[in-house]
């Protein structure tokens, strides 16, 4: 089976590693900071169409870990913002549909689309997009399942863990372990009562190579954990696993947030018999153990 990832951040390059073993995987993308650490990565631009036309796609699995967004982003023209995303995508699928791609597979938001909500949220339940980001991934959902291309949609909670650049700056929990390993102020944007999903990356890896292997079709999907964990929760998590108390300074957010999002991985258990093998705590100590090491402590 052969898998072609696209974009070289956090997310291509660990799953590169973590799927190639399964499969026989490429990691396509521009320059990036951890592009220098692929060796056999292949340069392209995915939304060049011209560039694609000449790439071999067909029978490939397309996964999109392309992060074209970021999560805090706002404009004060969003239809203008939106459109900067639709004309890439739109150039990319047909790139996918002219090279007889196998299968795209698009990296959505479980953690925003859906907004809040107090109880696990399935697929089947409507999405209620509070920020520009959010309503981006809602958007391209749309592309992707109307596009003609055999497609899965993989909404996706918090996942975190395996290599990270830490001048990145992605995702709480290894930013809260850097910051207590170096006795500086987290600044809280939220509630500390504020609820998410977080998972560890070999688990997503996981969820990807059972619907993979289980030739699952033309499905949205959530993929998570399926339980909350207050970010309150985290940090104590974190200052337990560090020995180190991590000072707060509450600042407000320039963009709706939300207080509490725990996604409904049902349909991911029936498709694919899939089990989170990796528990916060021990996630949070598999990071703090990684960033210590990496910080020379």
């Amino acid at each position: 089976m052969r898998v072609i990832i696209l974009g070289c951040g956090y997310l291509g390059y660990n799953l590169y590693h973590l799927l190639k073993e399964e499969f026989d995987t490429e990691l396509w993308g521009i320059q990036s900071p951890y592009s220098d650490l692929v060796k056999d990565m292949v340069e392209a631009d995915a939304f060049d169409r011209s560039a694609m036309a000449e790439k071999d796609l067909k029978d490939a699995i397309v996964i999109d870990a392309i992060g074209l967004i970021a999560n805090t982003a706002s404009s004060p023209n969003e239809k203008e913002a939106l459109d900067r995303i639709r004309r890439p995508y739109l150039s990319l699928l047909e790139s996918l549909k002219q090279g007889k791609a196998k299968r795209f597979i698009y990296f959505s938001s479980g953690g925003t689309i859906y907004g809040n909500t107090i109880r696990p949220i399935s697929e089947s339940d409507p999405v209620r997009p509070m920020t520009l980001y959010a309503r981006s991934k809602a958007m391209c959902e749309e592309l992707v399942m109307t596009s003609g291309i055999p497609y899965l949609i993989l909404r996706l909670s918090n996942p975190y863990g395996g290599y990270q650049i830490a001048e990145k700056k992605q995702g709480v929990i290894p930013i809260l372990i850097r910051k207590a390993f170096k006795g500086e102020p987290f600044e809280m944007f939220i509630e500390g009562t504020s609820v998410r999903d977080y998972f560890y990356i070999t688990d997503l890896a996981q969820a990807i190579r059972g619907l993979i292997q289980a030739d699952i079709n033309n499905e949205v999907v959530n993929v998570g954990s399926g339980e909350g964990t207050s970010l309150q929760e985290i940090i104590d998590h974190v200052e337990k696993a560090t020995g180190k108390q991590i000072p707060i300074v509450h600042r407000s957010s320039d963009v709706p947030t939300i207080q509490s999002i725990v996604l409904d991985i049902h349909k991911l258990k029936q498709l694919t018999g899939y089990h989170p093998m990796i528990g916060l705590e021990e996630g949070i100590q598999k990071e703090t153990e990684r960033i210590k090491k990496e910080l020379g402590l």
